[in-house]
C-alpha cells in the first residue's frame, strides 16, 4: 500500500461523517422552507400592516424584504430542529449504537456539525452586520414611499383613509376625486392645535408635493367650538402627513456593525444612545453564536429523545429557541438598560449559561 494512502477504515469514517452533514443539511433546508410556509401568513399580514393597504404590486415587492428580514431567526431555527431530529433518528435507529460499538469516539461525529454550525454563524454575522442594516432601511423607505404614492391615487371606492396621524372618512364618493359628508382629522404642526374639519364635500387634486382640498361647507372643530367657514380651499404640504422617508438613520439597526463600532469608539453618543447601539452590536453576535449553542444542547436532547418522532424534536426544538431568545432578548435588554452592568455582560450571560449546558449536556450522552 503506497504511502500516506487513506485505509478502508478511513474511508468508513469519512463516508459516515459525510452522511451525518448530508442528512443534517437535508433535514435544515426542509426545517427552514416548513417554517417559511408555516409563517408565510403572519409575514404577509406583516407586510399589509405597515403598507397600510397598497396595491398588489407595491405588496409583492415589499414581501421579499420582509421575509428576508427573518432569515437570520428562521435558519438558526431550521439549524436548531435538523439537529434534534438527525441525532435523534440516529439514537433511534440504532446507528449511534453502532458508532458506539465501533469503537469511534462519539464526540468526532460532531466535528462536521460544528464546523457547519461555524459557517452558518459567519454567514449570519456578514449577513446581520453589513447587509440587513441596508435592508431595513430599505423597507422602511419603500414602505413610506408607497404610502405617499397610494395616498395620491385616492383608490375609487374608498370612504376611509389614515396615514399616520392624518384621517379621513366620508359617506360616499361622488366621484373619484371627491368625498361627500366628510370627517377631515389633521395634526397641529409645532404649536398649531390638530384641526377637526366637517364639510358637505371635499375635492382632492395634488399640485406638486401639496394636497390642495376644497371644502364646500367647511366647518372647523377645535376644542368645544364650531366654526363655520363656508366654502373654502386648503393647501396641505404632503410633508405635514407624511415623514420624508429618506430622513436620517436614526436608529442603530440602520447602522452596520462597523459604523456602530467607529460611533462607540469615537465617544460621541450620550449614555443612553450609546448603550442602546452597543446593545444592537452584541445581539447580532449573539445570532450567530446560536448556532453552536443549538447544535450542543439539540445533539443531546435528539439522542435522549430516541424513539422520539418529528413532532417531539420539532416541540423540543421550538421550545429551547422561544427559551433561548426570550431569555436573550427579553432578560438581556432588560439587564443592558442597568447602568451598573456592563451590556456585554449583560447580553452574554444568558448565552454563556446555555453554552455551558449544552457542553455538560453533550459529554453526558456521548460518555453513557
Amino acid at each position: 500500500m503506497a504511502f500516506g494512502a487513506p485505509t478502508k477504515e478511513n474511508q468508513r469514517a469519512v463516508i459516515l461523517h459525510l452522511y451525518i452533514l448530508r442528512q443534517l443539511l437535508w433535514a435544515m433546508v426542509a426545517a427552514v422552507g416548513g417554517i417559511t410556509f408555516v409563517i408565510f401568513p403572519a409575514i404577509a399580514v406583516s407586510a399589509v400592516h405597515k403598507l397600510g393597504g397598497v396595491g398588489m404590486g407595491a405588496f409583492a415587492n415589499f414581501l421579499p424584504l420582509v421575509a428576508m428580514d427573518l432569515m437570520p431567526y428562521l435558519v438558526p431555527m431550521g439549524f436548531l430542529l435538523a439537529t434534534v431530529a438527525v441525532f435523534g433518528r440516529l439514537a433511534a435507529d440504532n446507528e449511534w449504537t453502532a458508532i458506539r460499538m465501533a469503537r469511534r469516539n462519539p464526540l468526532t461525529m460532531l466535528a462536521l456539525p460544528l464546523a457547519l454550525a461555524m459557517l452558518l454563524g459567519a454567514g449570519t454575522q456578514r449577513l446581520q452586520s453589513d447587509v440587513r442594516p441596508e435592508w431595513k432601511y430599505k423597507q422602511k423607505v419603500y414602505a413610506k414611499t408607497m404610502l405617499r404614492e397610494s395616498f395620491k391615487e385616492l383608490n375609487p371606492g374608498r370612504t376611509e383613509l389614515a396615514f399616520g396621524d392624518f384621517y379621513l372618512n366620508a359617506a360616499r364618493r361622488p366621484s373619484a376625486d371627491s368625498f361627500a359628508e366628510v370627517l377631515v382629522y389633521l395634526p397641529g404642526q409645532d404649536d398649531e392645535e390638530d384641526r377637526k374639519i366637517v364639510a358637505d364635500l371635499a375635492t382632492f387634486r395634488f399640485q406638486g408635493e401639496d394636497l390642495v382640498v376644497a371644502f364646500v361647507n367647511q366647518r372647523i372643530v377645535l376644542g368645544p367650538s364650531d366654526t363655520s367657514l363656508g366654502n373654502v380651499e386648503l393647501r396641505i404640504p404632503l410633508a405635514d402627513i407624511f415623514e420624508d422617508p429618506h430622513q436620517d438613520r436614526d436608529r442603530a439597526k440602520y447602522y452596520t456593525s462597523s459604523q456602530i463600532a467607529a460611533m462607540l469608539e469615537e465617544g460621541g453618543l450620550d449614555s443612553n444612545l450609546a448603550r442602546k447601539f452597543e446593545y444592537e452590536l452584541h445581539r447580532r453576535r449573539l445570532l450567530s453564536v446560536s448556532y453552536v449553542l443549538f447544535l450542543l444542547l439539540g445533539a443531546p436532547i435528539g439522542l435522549y429523545l430516541r424513539r422520539g418522532t418529528q413532532l417531539a424534536a420539532m416541540t423540543t426544538a421550538v421550545g429551547i429557541a422561544l427559551v433561548y431568545h426570550i431569555s436573550t432578548i427579553r432578560v438581556g435588554s432588560t439587564l443592558a438598560e442597568l447602568e451598573s452592568l456592563p451590556v456585554g455582560a449583560a447580553m452574554w450571560s444568558t448565552t454563556v449559561l446555555g453554552l455551558g449546558l449544552g457542553l455538560v449536556l453533550t459529554f453526558r450522552v456521548v460518555r453513557r
